[in-house]
Order: C-alpha cells, then sequence, then structure tokens
C-alpha cells in the first residue's frame, strides 16, 4: 500500500513562502481558493495557510462538528476541490483552528467550556484550558482540520488571549481567569502563572500535530522567552508565527530566536490586508511606510506595531540552518498584498528563491 508524500511547505527546508486566508471572518468560494492556489503556484509559493475559524464563523465542516459551521462553509466536496488544486499546483495547506481565543462560534452548545474572569464575567470568546474536556475539545478539533487537510504542518492558533498590553490594569491583573492560574499552580509549582496553563495546552496541542506527524505552528502573542524563565516554556518544538510586536518591552523577534524556535514572518505592519467596514483599502504596507517593494524583506521583522521600526534578522553562515524559515503574506489577504508586478514581492530577497529547491 502506497503512502502519499505530503507537498512540502518550505518550513523543513528553510524556503517557506506563503500566504495566509482568513476564511473564518470570510466566506471565499472553493472555486476563488481553486483559483488563487493555482495562481500561488504560477508565482512560486509553497504554501497555503487557511486560517479556518474566527470569533463568529466556522468556515469549514468539520468531521464529527458540522453543526457548528456557517450555513456557506466549505463542505467535504469543497474541500475535495482545494486539496486537489493544491496537490497539482505544489501548494501545501496549513490548516488552523483557531484556539483558545476567536472561540465563540467554536463553544457554541458548549458554553460550560467559556472562560470565566474574577469578577465572574463569561468571555465568550475563550475557551477553559485548565478543564480537561477543554483539551478533549481542542485535540478533536485539531484532528478534524487535519483529516480534511492533509500536509506536513498544521496551526494552532494561540494568539489574543491575554490582555493587550494598552489594556486597563484589571485586564493586566496576574489573576485575571483564577480558573488558568488555579489550574497552573496545581499541575506545577505555587508560582506558576495563567500563562503556564496556556503553555501547557499549547505543548499539548503540539505533541498531538507531532502524532499526527505535522509541524505544529503557533502565533507569537503570548509566546515567553527563555530569558524570562518561565516554568513551563512553550515547546521549542514549534515554528512561532511572528506577526506582531505592541511594545518595547514585549519580546522580539531575537528572543524567540534566542529560545531555540524557528520562526515564520507575518509582520503585520507591512504585509496585512485587513478588510473593514470602510471598502477595500490599500495594502498596509503602501498606506503606512510606503510600498511593500521598498520596505519589506523577508527577514525584515516588526519592531513596533503601527511605527516606521523594523527588526532585521542577519543571514545565518552557510551550512548552518537557519531558524528563519520564510514569510508569508498573512490575514485575509488578496494576491496585492504579496505582489503587485505578477510576482511575490521581495519575497525572493535577500538569499531567496520564489520558486522550489
Amino acid at each position: 500500500m502506497s503512502v502519499s508524500v505530503p507537498t512540502p511547505s518550505g518550513l523543513t527546508t528553510g524556503r517557506y513562502v506563503g500566504l495566509s486566508l482568513d476564511a473564518g471572518r470570510k466566506a471565499f468560494s472553493a472555486s476563488g481558493v481553486v483559483g488563487l492556489i493555482a495562481r500561488l503556484g504560477e508565482l512560486g509559493f509553497t504554501a497555503l495557510h487557511l486560517h479556518l475559524t474566527e470569533t463568529y464563523r466556522v468556515g469549514v465542516q468539520l468531521p464529527g462538528f458540522e453543526e457548528l459551521a456557517a450555513e456557506d462553509a466549505w463542505d467535504r466536496s469543497d474541500v475535495a476541490r482545494i486539496v486537489e488544486a493544491a496537490d497539482a499546483a505544489g501548494i501545501a495547506l496549513i490548516p488552523e483552528i483557531d484556539l483558545p481565543s476567536h472561540a465563540a462560534a467554536l463553544l457554541v452548545g458548549r458554553e460550560h467550556l467559556r472562560l470565566r474572569d474574577r469578577h465572574g464575567v463569561v468571555h465568550e470568546d475563550r475557551l477553559d484550558v485548565s478543564r480537561p474536556e477543554a483539551l478533549e475539545f481542542a485535540l478533536a478539533l485539531l484532528e478534524a482540520a487535519a483529516e480534511l487537510f492533509p500536509g506536513e504542518a498544521i496551526h494552532l492558533g494561540g494568539d489574543e488571549f491575554f490582555a493587550a498590553p494598552w489594556e486597563g490594569e484589571d485586564e493586566q491583573h496576574p489573576e485575571r481567569f483564577p480558573s488558568l492560574v488555579a489550574h497552573a499552580r496545581r499541575e506545577l509549582v505555587p508560582a506558576a502563572t495563567a500563562l503556564d496553563s496556556y503553555a501547557l495546552f499549547v505543548n499539548a496541542l503540539a505533541a498531538r500535530a507531532a502524532e499526527l506527524g505535522r509541524i505544529p505552528m503557533l502565533w507569537n502573542d503570548h509566546v515567553v522567552p527563555a530569558s524570562e524563565q518561565p516554568v513551563v516554556p512553550i515547546s521549542s518544538d514549534i515554528v512561532i508565527d511572528v506577526w506582531v510586536r505592541w511594545r518595547e518591552w514585549t519580546p522580539s523577534v531575537h528572543d524567540y530566536l534566542d529560545s531555540g524556535h524557528r520562526v515564520v514572518n507575518s509582520n503585520g505592519d507591512l504585509l496585512y490586508f485587513v478588510l473593514s467596514g470602510d471598502g477595500l483599502p490599500e495594502p498596509h504596507g503602501r498606506r503606512r511606510f510606503g510600498l511593500l517593494e521598498d520596505t519589506f524583506a523577508p527577514r525584515r521583522f516588526m519592531g513596533l506595531a503601527a511605527q516606521d521600526h523594523h527588526l532585521d534578522v542577519p543571514p545565518v553562515p552557510a551550512g548552518t540552518p537557519d531558524p528563519v524559515l520564510g514569510p508569508r503574506c498573512p490575514s485575509g489577504a488578496t494576491h496585492r498584498t504579496c505582489w503587485g508586478s505578477g510576482r511575490p514581492s521581495n519575497c525572493s530577497r535577500p538569499g531567496w528563491s520564489p520558486s522550489p529547491a
């Protein structure tokens, strides 16, 4: 019996050139995605990341959880067309079930798994990762996504679970979510924090992904670097998807690299294309800091959000494994985000090829 070999994403060779499509917030037809995949293949991209779930929408009928899907979600026949097109074009598919935040649509019918804060307020978009049933649910969703979308990688989500740096003192309180603190201290040591509870959850998902033969990926929001000596570090087997750095005192790409992680560059200032009620916007890079071809490079990471401040990671010596695996145009992007002249914008420089080796 022959075993199919997953389409290479470039993550294992440091030649990753990806595009992210937010099929959670917005409905994209299967035909449209098939056409996009063909164009990605022509342009030398290696992967299409599919952000399948968002706060108020599940964009695909997941096996065993079909009741959660939006009315216009992809069904199995749609997914089969997308998978077939990706195989034909040599594009790896990387599915994402975004947890433990942005989870309101996933928690319909499982309201008891919603997270409560220290004031008793229920957060309908957050999964209470301290509960064993919550982990079982997340693992089942991960396996459902892996079943639908064959491949060598899977994205764990993990963004925007805890307070953003600009939120108030109450939101920033270290015991804002008592169940997470209690879980961490019960499982670990008295000094453990809510972030350790989160790390236990993420590492469990990553371990299951590895069992499925997948490379796990994670948004960088809540990755505590080794220099801060977390009780539970995020596993170094996880590829960190670096999209944002909100403040000078929050970790940078250099902190993740120093912690032994491999990284993907999803620079949220230079690459994001955000849909809003204001109509079709220009790509962020053009609106904020000039044309992408003048501002973006695969090793140029965000230095500070919404400021013309970037961090360039120098190339590694010849023969040394490169922890910078490649760039990705993220979040609901269209082709205009990544290329304006018929080619991936600067994904090929310096030292990168837009075509597979």
